[in-house]
């Protein structure tokens, strides 16, 4: 901390996807990401973009485009804001050409969106009611599931696991979006 205040987050620099998913499955409640495009951070924390998931999107957006924020995390007790990692990386992304970047808060997590709305991100509606998938009581994403079986089915996952995976109906996320100028 400095004077009191929580201190700017290091510079940030690419990181490789490996190093990415090692922070994420140490820190983040979904683990790592799969088709990473760029993750960019430093040894506390990170941001990990991905092709946007939702097929809706192509009719907002360029979709060549436009990318999603899979993940951010940063390392617990991190003395940095994390509207700072966020700002560089998005810096970055604008440099490689993405002029929209989208990405969710999830209710059922506790995430409310603060972050984004202090990083000046816009709320651009939310998605519709969802399953989360808990494998040993631990949530897992279905595109984790997809993966690793080339399915997210319920049942298919269902015959795979048994009883050790249930679901439960979580709210619908936030969408926020940054426009890129």
């Amino acid at each position: 901390m400095i004077h009191g205040r929580v201190s700017k987050s290091p510079p940030i620099r690419m990181l490789r996807p490996q190093e990415a998913n090692q922070m994420l499955n140490s820190w983040h409640y979904l683990g790592e990401v799969r088709g990473v495009i760029v993750a960019l951070g430093h040894s506390e924390g990170c941001c990990v973009f991905t092709n946007p998931r939702s097929r809706l999107l192509d009719s907002h957006f360029a979709a060549s485009q436009v990318i999603e924020l899979a993940r951010m995390v940063g390392m617990p007790n991190h003395q940095w804001a994390m509207t700072s990692l966020m700002a560089q990386s998005l810096q970055y992304i604008k440099r490689m050409g993405y002029t929209t970047v989208i990405t969710y808060a999830d209710p059922w997590n506790s995430n409310t969106g603060m972050v984004y709305r202090a990083g000046n991100w816009q709320p651009d509606g939310t998605t519709q009611s969802d399953t989360v998938y808990l494998l040993d009581g631990k949530r897992i994403s279905r595109r984790t599931f997809y993966d690793r079986h080339g399915t997210q089915s319920r049942t298919a996952m269902k015959a795979i696991y048994g009883d050790r995976l249930q679901f439960e109906v979580a709210p619908p996320k936030q969408r926020f979006v940054m426009h890129l100028k």
